[in-house]
């Protein structure tokens, strides 16, 4: 994969994603794994150390997403270039950093660790260490930040290395990392509605919620713009069925995905993608009360839910029943 010390530096594959499940448990599987094609770092063990590494996820040339474990740790070094950004959720154990600048960075249980892969030299995963970790390509990170904040900003801000997981913000940003690997898993890397949305999602949360210096100040909402709340609406119902990405909408609305955020959010009291993922929701709970023809997996497939444990919470929430209970309610009504 691409990213920073685990396998997950990759080189540019083409959609659909690639999965990836790797377990290395001997020598000879870690030279064929250094060996293989697709990986930017070299992996070592640590020494007079067992060998135990494994990682799942899915890459494709801009983002990938991935777990990894590890029971006797691993050092790893980069073998190609590659302007990729990393950030790691450390679950367990921890992983420390040398970077171009010599410093050596730490980061352990309840942090995350930012990691620019140019400026990276080696990484260490101590035994006993396992994370979630996404990459994402530069060029993606300044496209987002241009529609998240409008033209005349500059490159995304100075991000910290280590930063601390327990703010709203990054708590929501390793929620939608992990709903994001699921949805891959399930969906074997095909890219769903969902999946395009959350990867768009997860970026706009990167910028806005990681610690950072020079970010724009947003603590004032500007005042709400009806026409163009009405214009991003009008999009959004006339493209539910199809991929659609939150600039996208913003676009319509001519105003930036921040501007669009904090409008819906001041006139909805919810931001853009979640109007939009009810609005895909409504259309479930419609069919489920209305046809049988389709299974609910397949209903829900058609509308960009493939993580069914996702669409059932997310349903309830919404309806205050699961898709089953809806579907029997029907059948109850027509006998």
């Amino acid at each position: 994969m691409h990213g920073s010390g685990e396998g997950e530096h990759a080189a540019p594959q083409s959609r659909p994603k690639l999965i990836l499940d790797h377990s290395i448990r001997d020598c000879r599987q870690l030279d064929m794994l250094n060996a293989g094609g697709g990986i930017a770092v070299a992996f070592e063990s640590l020494p007079r150390g067992p060998v135990h590494i494994a990682f799942q996820g899915s890459q494709s040339e801009t983002f990938s997403v991935w777990t990894t474990t590890t029971r006797h740790g691993f050092r790893t070094t980069p073998k190609v270039p590659a302007d990729l950004v990393t950030l790691r959720f450390v679950n367990s154990g921890y992983m420390s950093r040398d970077n171009a600048a010599g410093q050596n960075i730490v980061a352990g249980f309840g942090q995350a660790l930012f990691t620019s892969y140019l400026e990276m030299r080696s990484e260490m995963a101590s035994p006993g260490f396992s994370a979630i970790s996404a990459t994402v390509s530069r060029e993606a990170l300044d496209r987002a930040w241009l529609s998240l904040y409008g033209a005349g900003r500059n490159r995304p801000p100075t991000f910290e290395i280590v930063a601390d997981v327990t703010t709203p913000g990054m708590i929501a940003l390793r929620s939608t990392l992990s709903l994001l690997q699921h949805q891959l898993l399930d969906n074997q890397g095909s890219d769903s509605l969902m999946t395009s949305l959350l990867e768009e999602l997860l970026i706009y949360q990167l910028l806005s919620a990681w610690p950072s210096s020079g970010a724009p100040d947003t603590s004032s909402a500007a005042p709400v713009e009806h026409r163009a709340i009405r214009l991003a609406m009008e999009y959004i119902e006339s493209n539910l069925a199809r991929k659609m990405e939150i600039s996208e909408i913003a676009t319509a609305a001519g105003v930036s995905v921040r501007m669009l955020q904090l409008m819906f959010k001041a006139r909805l009291g919810c931001g853009p993608f979640s109007y939009l993922i009810g609005r895909r929701l409504d259309q479930v709970h419609n069919a489920l009360q209305t046809s049988d023809a389709a299974s609910i997996r397949e209903t829900a497939h058609r509308w960009g839910f493939v993580h069914m444990a996702d669409l059932s919470r997310r349903y309830k929430e919404r309806f205050g029943c699961t898709p089953t209970q809806t579907r029997a309610r029907r059948t109850c009504r027509n006998s």
